[in-house]
């Protein structure tokens, strides 16, 4: 498989600061150093269009490329684990056993198949959900069906796992996530729990419970959505800059 023109120079490479989760929690033992690794959104979006743009569209195309390339450019020799599917993975469907699926002609041949090629290169995979009816691109988010999701992910063998929080009421993601994380824990499987639980609530000018967070979650978001300019990433890293006094005490080895 050829390398996509310009992907070279467009890989990001995130390192997301991460959270050991407590007793009665998760109780995953994941995370305990900064996952990094690699995400779609900031690049790719939700660029679904294959027969225009089979290079750069959300595909099984892309991430085994990017899978390819973060072994041959050395970034898993430097601790670059992660090969993450951000939004626009979906068919707009459920099946009809209930059952998440992966849009048909973009992911052909399924999702279990794709983290088995990941997994190959001595990476681990990562996808996305929304703790809502719809992810933020209007495909099917998880409410309603909390623990069928869970165990999906685990039989797809899913390392990590992104929630957002789009078509969801802040205030009931207090109890949407842990719940959501609850499953994810009872599949057995380990899975890294990367939650948007906070920023939504501070958009709506709620005050997050970290404690309650930190309990639940491996790793969360703080602030606004990266976008793909440099002015979107330095104002991101200006954020934690000067937020770092409210920041600093919820931090630590693991968490």
């Amino acid at each position: 498989m050829g390398i996509p023109c310009g992907l070279r120079s467009t890989v990001i490479l995130v390192c997301a600061c991460a959270w050991l989760v407590g007793v009665c929690a998760l109780e995953n033992g994941l995370a305990r150093t900064p996952p990094m690794g690699w995400l779609a959104w900031e690049r790719f979006r939700c660029n679904t269009d294959c027969k225009n743009d089979p290079d750069n569209c959300i595909s099984d195309r892309l991430f085994r490329t990017m899978a390819d390339l973060v072994v041959s450019e050395g970034y898993a020799a430097a601790g670059y684990q992660y090969i993450n599917v951000d939004d626009c993975w979906l068919d707009r469907q459920r099946a009809y056993s209930g059952h998440l699926q992966p849009d048909p002609e973009r992911f052909p041949f399924g999702m279990k198949d794709l983290s088995a090629y990941i997994h190959s290169k001595g990476l681990k995979f990562g996808i996305y959900e929304d703790y809502g009816n719809f992810t933020c691109a209007g495909y099917p988010g998880v409410l309603g069906s909390l623990e069928l999701d869970a165990f999906t992910f685990a039989e797809w063998d899913v390392d990590y796992v992104k929630l957002d929080g789009c078509y969801s009421h802040p205030r009931e993601m207090d109890r949407g996530y842990p719940e959501f994380g609850y499953h994810l824990n009872r599949t057995g499987r380990q899975m890294v729990y990367s939650c948007s639980w906070p920023v939504y609530q501070i958009y709506a000018g709620m005050q997050p419970n970290f404690s309650a967070i930190i309990h639940h979650c491996n790793l969360w978001r703080n602030f606004d959505d990266i976008q793909d300019s440099w002015a979107s990433l330095e104002s991101i890293i200006d954020y934690y800059g000067n937020n770092q006094d409210n920041i600093v005490p919820n931090a630590g080895p693991g968490h």
